[in-house]
Parts: structure tokens; C-alpha cells; sequence
């Protein structure tokens, strides 16, 4: 795993986004698994990456993260190469939410803050906007989680994740198939919490294809085995009738 270190500082707000160009990448020598993409995720939009088992979706977000640095072409941060970046200041922006989320044997308010002091308003704020408020207010803010969050559902313990990210004013959001496990009424308001959030660059790899969910983000990234094949919104790939069409239509 190469992570930049020292690097760059970077600013602690995303002005204009990310622009990923001609990237290729394997990580194997002559096993790529991406191949030439091309693609500008906008500040403060959301973008939903889809495509079938191992079209390299998981790949792209690791990228994203300074995860492996031996790719060919160029990922940008607002005109920062991310290999030159310092990995702390990258992940002063960057946020990462998976399905497994790690929860201390700790209190509801421990987990979310990480036992660091916040002001009480930015705590509310974050356990408002990532759908944790029906819980603290049936369980309270000192609620002990369980060993690894056993005290808690998959759904909660996701939204810790994102008030966690919320309360780091993390300015990307990437997801990687954070609501997989979940059953579908939950995965829907995680989900849906996710795409609420202004200001936030949300880039989430998803499985399911839920026709609410999906006209709601700016754009779909389509992957095929490792190459960008469509994008555009929901209702322009239905309207191609191509590649994401098929997808969607297997699905229903």
C-alpha cells in the first residue's frame, strides 16, 4: 500500500472536485483491472458507480484513496496529483464508509465523536443528518455499543460511520458497498441519508439498483469489465437503452 508520506498539504475544502484522466492500473504487472478511465466527479454532487462483480468499482474508490500509487495517467484533487499529496491532509477531506464498520465497546457518543471533544452543536448536527436521532432518543447518547457493535444493527452502525465523516467535515464521501448486508427498507435510508448531505462530494459503489435511489444522483458510472462504458443520469441510461439498461432491467 503506497501512502504519501510527506507529500503535499492540500486545503482543507474541495473547491472545484476530482478529475481522474487516462488512469490504468492492475495490481498485478500486466493484470490491469482498470483500463483508461476518464471521468470528473463535481464538487458537491452524487455519483453512483455501478457494474457487475469484479468490473473494478472497489478499485476506482481505493484509488481515490492513495491506496496504490502505480497507476498510469493522473487522479486530481482541485489540480493536486494524489500520489504527491500528504496522506493526513488527504484524509482530512476524504472519508471512506464500508460494510464493515468498526464500533467500540463504547458509548453511542464515544463512537461517534472517537473520544474527541466536539462543539454539542456540530455533535447534534452530524447524529441529525446521518438518521441516528430515533436512536439516541430510545436508547440515549450513553448507550454502550457491544464489543465490535454487537448492541447495534448493520444500519447503525453505518450511520456512526457517516456521523463520523460528518463530524471530520470530511469534504468527499466515497462508499463501498456500504448497505450490501443491509436489508432493503434500511439500506434505502442509509442511502438516502448519504445522498442528503449538501455539500458533500458522494461518490458510492452500489449493488443495488433502486430506481428512487438512482434517479436522485447527479450522474451513474457504468463499469465493464474495468473500462467506463456509459455515464449520465438515471433517466438518460435508461433512455440509451445500452450496457446500464440491461443491468437495471436483469435486476428488477
Amino acid at each position: 500500500m503506497k501512502l504519501s508520506l510527506p507529500g503535499s498539504h492540500i486545503p482543507n475544502q474541495l473547491s472545484n472536485g476530482i478529475t481522474v484522466k487516462n488512469v490504468t492500473f492492475g495490481y498485478e504487472t500486466g493484470c490491469d483491472i482498470l483500463h483508461d478511465i476518464n471521468v470528473t466527479f463535481d464538487r458537491g454532487k452524487k455519483y453512483a458507480i455501478v457494474g457487475a462483480s469484479g468490473s473494478g468499482k472497489s478499485t476506482l474508490l481505493n484509488l481515490l484513496m492513495a491506496s496504490h500509487g502505480n497507476y498510469s495517467g493522473q487522479i486530481y484533487y482541485d489540480g493536486h496529483e494524489v500520489k504527491d499529496i500528504n496522506s493526513k491532509s488527504l484524509y482530512d477531506i476524504v472519508s471512506m464508509i464500508q460494510l464493515n464498520v468498526f464500533v467500540f465497546n463504547a458509548s453511542i457518543r464515544d463512537n461517534i465523536t472517537m473520544f474527541h471533544e466536539f462543539p454539542e452543536a456540530e455533535v447534534s448536527r452530524a447524529i441529525e443528518l446521518s438518521g441516528l436521532s430515533k436512536l439516541i432518543a430510545k436508547r440515549g447518547e450513553e448507550y454502550l455499543c457491544g464489543e465490535n457493535g454487537s448492541g447495534l444493527s448493520g444500519g447503525e452502525k453505518q450511520r456512526i460511520s457517516i456521523a463520523r465523516s460528518l463530524l471530520k467535515k470530511s469534504q468527499v464521501l466515497l462508499v463501498d458497498e456500504a448497505t450490501a448486508a443491509l436489508d432493503a427498507e434500511t439500506a434505502y435510508q442509509v442511502s438516502s441519508a448519504i445522498l442528503g448531505l449538501d455539500d458533500i462530494t458522494g461518490i458510492v459503489v452500489t449493488h443495488s439498483l433502486d430506481e428512487g435511489l438512482l434517479r436522485q444522483y447527479d450522474g451513474i458510472i457504468t463499469l465493464k469489465n474495468g473500462s467506463i462504458v456509459e455515464t449520465g443520469t438515471f433517466a438518460e441510461l435508461i433512455a440509451e437503452k445500452g450496457y446500464f439498461y440491461s443491468l437495471f432491467t436483469i435486476s428488477q
